[in-house]
């Protein structure tokens, strides 16, 4: 570059401060009620502090270090609400400083590494489809520390923390390994395979003890068979069976017009940079291995999603060669031309809208403008553990997918370990549920279960659930749930 050290050490300073104060707009997204699935996640958690087996006692089909992590992490705060959010600030900057790691073998200057990866890196990884607790963001994190492991010569700590991804967001593990492979050959490091594979292993024999001990590893593996199925049903309704149908649902996640322009902004940077790779005299071993990372990344994180995506919020697995290609950009100008950078860093910016899925000013705006009450809200008691606080302890199950979650309550006990059932759930969780819901002292029902739906096992299931609550409870609403006290124990 042709301006001064210390030219561009300001530069790229100013730059870095405004930016890293834009990225605290985000910082607030960070912090939500515990309510939709970061609810049933925190209700997990708690149950787990309380003593209870993780599948075997009460049940989600997420990975248990995603649970193990926030079970820890609540221990700290009030409500167990600083130390949650806490953990999910440690992923970001974990990113992030991977992120400034990988630029800096780059040969991209201190400076500029710094404002790509804790400036722009963030504003990334909680675009548009990042939300509170997702278990995305630690594999995300864990992906990209295994790639700055391998630039860095520790294959034993790359491999430790793809083997980690295994245990927190096990459909990314694929599309990690698939990386770290890509990045052990592009850097031509074969001979640290053996450590990397190393590392990895321990890690997966250490939890499959771990789960074993606790009772929990027949069920995490019963869980794997459940989302393989669940990756492949329906959502909307239970006619959209059909193989088309199928494909459809994955397909319409990737044509979204948000993520979108995260796919063809990556493929755009990645298309722009490879003649440089291939003929440029300044090309070199580090940064000819990060162009195919990238590219491996993409094609990477559109299969998975391809083959599993359901939701909005799995298109997360995009920020991995997001995040990567704004590295590669910013070591293919600083490396390939003369432009300044001032320039440099504000085409960094320009590209990195796009990247984060074109979020709109409200997103961030509304998040600033709630915290206060979110604050005041996540630290007071939720509202069914208030309710739940005035009754004597109990064993108690709940009914419905929109159930806020109770924390603090260790002395009661979960009577039917499914805690939340969704229209497209397998039929069998909702003949287990059924099963065991009349030896439940309290039951707590969503009154959302008025609605008819477009499945029919899930509408029988909610007309058996009112038999047994006709037949054997008394029920009284409260704050929006109906709460529902056995004949017997009235």
């Amino acid at each position: 570059m042709t301006n001064s050290r210390s030219g561009v050490f300001v530069v790229a300073a100013l730059v870095t401060l405004t930016w890293l104060l834009l990225a605290l707009f985000t910082i607030p997204r960070a912090i939500s009620r515990d309510v939709g699935d970061y609810g049933f996640f925190t209700g997990i958690a708690e149950r787990l502090r309380a003593g209870d087996v993780l599948y075997v006692q009460v049940w989600d089909n997420k990975d248990p270090l995603v649970f193990y992590s926030l079970a820890m992490a609540r221990t700290l705060g009030p409500n167990g609400v600083i130390g949650a959010w806490l953990l999910e600030i440690f992923w970001v900057v974990a990113a992030a400083t991977a992120l400034y790691v990988i630029a800096r073998f780059q040969r991209v200057s201190r400076p500029l590494a710094a404002y790509v990866g804790f400036g722009l890196g963030p504003f990334v990884i909680l675009g548009v489809a990042y939300f509170m607790g997702s278990t995305h963001l630690p594999a995300i994190a864990l992906t990209l520390i295994s790639i700055a492991c391998i630039y860095s010569r520790h294959p034993v700590v790359a491999g430790i923390s793809v083997g980690l991804i295994i245990f927190f967001k096990l459909v990314l593990a694929p599309m990690a390994i698939v990386i770290a492979m890509t990045a052990l050959f592009a850097l031509k490091r074969r001979t640290d395979l053996r450590w990397f594979a190393l590392g990895m292993g321990a890690v997966i024999a250490a939890m499959s003890v771990v789960l074993f001990v606790r009772g929990e590893l027949a069920g995490f593996a019963e869980t794997q068979i459940h989302n393989v199925l669940y990756s492949q049903s329906p959502i909307v309704t239970a006619e959209q069976s059909g193989l088309l149908q199928k494909i459809a649902q994955h397909i319409v996640i990737l044509a979204n017009p948000q993520v979108a322009a995260i796919e063809f902004t990556t493929l755009a940077i990645v298309v722009l940079t490879a003649p440089w790779w291939s003929r440029s005299k300044l090309q070199n071993v580090s940064t000819n291995a990060l162009w195919w990372i990238t590219a491996s990344g993409l094609t990477g994180a559109v299969a998975v999603i391809g083959i599993t995506g359901k939701w909005f919020h799995h298109a997360q697995a995009l920020y991995i060669p997001a995040v990567l290609s704004l590295v590669l950009l910013a070591s293919w100008l600083v490396n390939a031309t003369t432009i300044r950078s001032l320039f440099i860093a504000g085409l960094c910016v320009l590209v990195t809208y796009p990247l984060a899925g074109l979020p709109q000013p409200s997103l961030y705006t509304t998040a600033v403008t709630k915290l206060p009450n979110r604050w005041e809200q996540a630290t007071s008691p939720d509202t069914l553990t208030s309710i739940l606080r005035e009754r004597s302890p109990a064993s108690v199950s709940f009914v419905g997918e929109t159930v806020p979650q109770a924390s603090g309550l260790e002395k009661w006990t979960i009577a039917c370990r499914h805690i939340a059932q969704r229209p497209f759930n397998p039929e069998e969780g909702f003949d287990e549920t059924l099963e065991c819901l009349p030896s439940s002292e309290v039951i707590v029902v969503s009154q959302a279960l008025d609605v008819t739906t477009n499945f029919p096992a899930y509408d029988a299931f909610i007309a058996e659930v009112r038999g047994t609550l006709d037949e054997g409870f008394v029920c009284e609403e409260n704050a929006g749930l109906l709460i529902c006290e056995s004949r017997q124990g009235v």
